[in-house]
C-alpha cells in the first residue's frame, strides 16, 4: 500500500516495482486525496475525498478500508521494493510474528548529492544503533520502526484500531507502540529490502531530518514509553559539543585540530567501505549538520507547543 501525495517518478517507480514481485498473489494499493490519471488497471486507487492534504496515517487507513489481504504491505512513494520484497516477508511472518520491517537502502544509481545524504545514515556516527533502517544488519526485533517497509497483519493493525493518527512525520511511531502496548514488537529480517530515495546535501536533506528531530521531542512528552530513550536525545547535545570544541580550539589549537582531524579521519574511512572517496570525504562535515539539524529541531519539539500533524 502506497500513499501519495503526487504524481512524480519516484511514485511511478514504486508502483512498477511493486507490481513486478515475484509472488503469487497480492494487490497494490495507492491512496490519494484525488484520482492520480493513467495508472494500470491492476492498480487499486483509493482516495480519501479531502479538500485539505491528508497526512501518509490518513491514506493508509483509507486503504485499509477497501484491502483484501491479511497482510498489509507498506510503502512510502519514494522507496520501491526489490522483486523478492513480498517472498522475503512472507517468509517472515509465521511463528506468531505480526509485523515485519526490512532495510531502506540507498538505492543504486543515486547521484552523489543523494549518495552522501545515504551514507550519513549508514554510518554510526549518523545513526548509531539505528543503522539497521538503512543498511541490512543482523536480524532483531524492534519497538519502534519506519513505514517505508513495513508489514502488519490484518488481525494486529485491526486489534489497535488501525493507524489512527494525523502525524505527518512519526505516525509509524504511534502505530508502533499501540503494537507493542498489544503484546506484538516488530520482527526486523534484513532481507525484506526496499530501496528509499535520499533527500540530497544539503537543505533538503536537513530539513528532513529537522522533521524527524521536532516530532521525535514531542513524542518524548506524548510517547514516553518509546521515545525517552538517550539516544534519541543525544543529537540536542550537538550544539554542546561544536561550542565546546570552538572553546577547545581557542584555548588548545593542537590538541583540538588534532581531535577534529581524527574524528573526521575515522568516520571517513569507515563510510569508503562502501562509498568511493568523493562521498566518503564529503559524509563528515556533513554528519555534524546533520546533528546539529535533527539537535535543534528536537529541542523544539520537547520544548515547543504541541504537533498535531
Amino acid at each position: 500500500m502506497i500513499p501519495a501525495h503526487r504524481d512524480w517518478a519516484a511514485l511511478r517507480r514504486c508502483i512498477d516495482a511493486a507490481r513486478g514481485q515475484d509472488y503469487p498473489d497480492f494487490e497494490v494499493l495507492v491512496a490519494s486525496d484525488r484520482p492520480i490519471s493513467s495508472l494500470p488497471d491492476d492498480v487499486v486507487q483509493v482516495h480519501t475525498g479531502a479538500d485539505a492534504e491528508t497526512s501518509p496515517a490518513e491514506k493508509r487507513d483509507a486503504a485499509f478500508a477497501v484491502a483484501t489481504g491479511d497482510i498489509l504491505a507498506y510503502l512510502d512513494d519514494d522507496a520501491y521494493p526489490r522483486s523478492d520484497w513480498l517472498a522475503q516477508a512472507a517468509g517472515e511472518l509465521r511463528d506468531g510474528v505480526q509485523a515485519v520491517g526490512g532495510p531502506g537502502v540507498t538505492p543504486p544509481g543515486s547521484s552523489w548529492a543523494e549518495r552522501v545524504g545515504g551514507a550519513v545514515y549508514e554510518s554510526p556516527a549518523g545513526s548509531a544503533f539505528l543503522r539497521y533502517r538503512f543498511l541490512a544488519q543482523p536480524a532483531r526485533r524492534v519497538s519502534d520502526y519506519p513505514a517505508y517497509n513495513l508489514f502488519v497483519r490484518r488481525e494486529a493493525l485491526e486489534a489497535v484500531g488501525g493507524w489512527g493518527t494525523t502525524f505527518y512525520g512519526g505516525e509509524d511511531t504511534v502505530l508502533c507502540l499501540k503494537l507493542a502496548e498489544a503484546g506484538w514488537l516488530v520482527h526486523y529480517a534484513p532481507e525484506v529490502v526496499v530501496y528509499h530515495q535520499r533527500r540530497p546535501i544539503l537543505r533538503p536533506h536537513l530539513r528532513q531530518v529537522a522533521n524527524v528531530g521536532r516530532h521525535r521531542g514531542y513524542f518524548v512528552r506524548a510517547f514516553p514509553e518509546t521515545s525517552r530513550r538517550v539516544l534519541y536525545a543525544l543529537p540536542a547535545l550537538a550544539p554542546v559539543a561544536v561550542l565546546a570544541g570552538a572553546l577547545a580550539l581557542k584555548k588548545q589549537p593542537a590538541l583540538a585540530l588534532a581531535a577534529a582531524a581524527a574524528g573526521y579521519g575515522l568516520v571517513a574511512m569507515e563510510t569508503l567501505r562502501r562509498h568511493p572517496p568523493s562521498v566518503a570525504l564529503a559524509t563528515p562535515a556533513v554528519v555534524v549538520a546533520h546533528h546539529l539539524a535533527y539537535g535543534a529541531a528536537f529541542l523544539r519539539g520537547l520544548l515547543g507547543s504541541r504537533i498535531t500533524r
